[in-house]
């Protein structure tokens, strides 16, 4: 079986890939998004030092020794801006392109029919326009993408990707895999919104890594939905030894980690920031909040952070590869992950397999439907709550610990890299049965 994987924000595609081939399923992966944390090296290269945010890292990870393997499939140019049309080349060759658009557009059209009073919106010839200028310069920059899909048996397309999908013609079954994606995306006034949701309804299988998206699945009307967990690779991520204090000068504090991006209507880190001020003047004056260098709302934490006075117990660092952030995880006291939205990403299990213990919002009737078995999470929402969780496991180390091998044993169980590989075998077979 042949599966490519296309769009590789937060590195999905290429973990996904990996770990299928490490199962026997012939896997390659399209990453063509541009970010730090969207590149290959980010998750497995033994990186050191600090990085722009849209600095390629293929040079910094050969002067460790990695490459990149051949089943990655990158562009040769990096755009931030994949629909653009501002280029006079770009308006010719889209132009070029009207007449073979119309009928899709139609197509499309009718299809986008039943979304119009859920989203109070129309589906545009505009839209289609700047989709197709996207697809146009992966042709170019990686490889024409009509072509590459019809090599695969499968193609399963992720964040806004599946578009591609609509507009390469892809003959065999696709599926569309969201990873927060689903939540407001579709909803929003825009070309890729509308076309997204179109895409969501015409895939063969929408697969679900985020358990509230739920909810965003059953309003655009989506009967194709599945939950597979997010590919997280335990072997990699376990417990073990650890150089981070020792780095940090901080062997004798009790060390909380946050490697959230600061998006405080996301994330709730002021929630966070007030919970830790308290703790640190009612609990515990030894303890440090580790928190990471990035998100749009940097400059809040801080000047909060100021404010609240508690400086001297905060340290920044810079966004940690992969291979750093474990070497954190495996240090930390306490992982905080997020204390709004009440579900986890990425954070919260790749600690727990680390062995460490979560506290973040975890809403447990949100992922009653997709567990057999809830996570050991410490949940909290407001800052009295997450210092009386923070109080707890300072005043019983033990109970971390506890809390820590029941979260690893329950990523064994619930969320490994077998179960999901085997889950998405599972789908890829379904999908190829149906289209036989």
């Amino acid at each position: 079986m042949r599966v490519l994987h296309v769009g590789n924000v937060a590195n999905n595609a290429y973990l996904n890939a990996k770990l299928q081939r490490r199962a026997g399923i012939e896997a390659d992966a399209l990453c063509d998004e541009w970010h730090l944390f969207s590149q290959p090296e980010w998750e497995d290269a033994p990186l050191e030092g600090s990085f722009d945010e849209l600095e390629r890292l293929t040079e910094a990870a050969a002067r460790v020794g990695w490459q990149r393997p051949p089943w990655v499939l990158v562009p040769d140019v990096w755009s931030d801006d994949p629909a653009g049309v501002g280029r006079l080349s770009e308006r010719v060759r889209l132009a070029a392109s009207i007449p073979r658009l119309v009928p899709l557009y139609r197509e499309l059209r009718r299809e986008y029919e039943p979304l119009r009073t859920v989203l109070d919106t129309d589906l545009r010839f505009v839209d289609l326009l700047r989709a197709t200028n996207w697809r146009k310069r992966l042709d170019r920059t990686v490889t024409p993408l009509a072509p590459l899909f019809r090599r695969y048996d499968v193609v399963q397309a992720n964040g806004p990707h599946p578009i591609l999908c609509l507009l390469a013609g892809t003959h065999g079954p696709w599926i569309a895999f969201e990873h927060g994606t689903l939540r407001e995306i579709p909803f929003q006034d825009s070309w890729m919104g509308r076309l997204l949701s179109v895409a969501y309804r015409r895939a063969h299988k929408v697969v679900l890594t985020n358990s509230d998206t739920i909810a965003a699945a059953r309003r655009l009307g989506l009967e194709n939905t599945e939950f597979v967990p997010h590919p997280i690779d335990e072997t990699k991520y376990a417990p073990g030894p650890s150089h981070f204090r020792e780095r940090l000068d901080a062997e004798e504090r009790f060390l909380l980690l946050s490697p959230s991006s600061h998006n405080w209507h996301i994330k709730g880190n002021d929630v966070l920031l007030q919970a830790f001020a308290a703790f640190v003047r009612e609990a515990r004056s030894d303890a440090l909040l580790v928190t990471t260098e990035w998100g749009l709302d940097l400059d809040r934490s801080r000047n909060l952070i100021a404010a609240l006075g508690i400086g001297g117990h905060v340290r920044w660092v810079p966004p940690l590869p992969k291979w750093q952030l474990i070497d954190a995880y495996r240090a930390a006291d306490v992982v905080l992950d997020q204390f709004l939205i009440g579900t986890f990403g990425a954070v919260a299990p790749e600690a727990m397999a680390c062995g460490r213990p979560v506290i973040m919002a975890f809403d447990a009737d949100v992922h009653r439907w997709c567990f057999s078995e809830l996570p050991p999470i410490l949940a909290a929402r407001t800052p009295d709550e997450i210092v009386g969780a923070l109080v707890r496991l300072a005043e019983r180390p033990d109970e971390g610990e506890r809390i820590g091998r029941e979260g690893r044993r329950w990523i064994e169980s619930h969320h490994s890299w077998r179960l999901v590989v085997n889950r998405y075998r599972a789908i890829y077979d379904e999908a190829l049965a149906a289209y036989s």
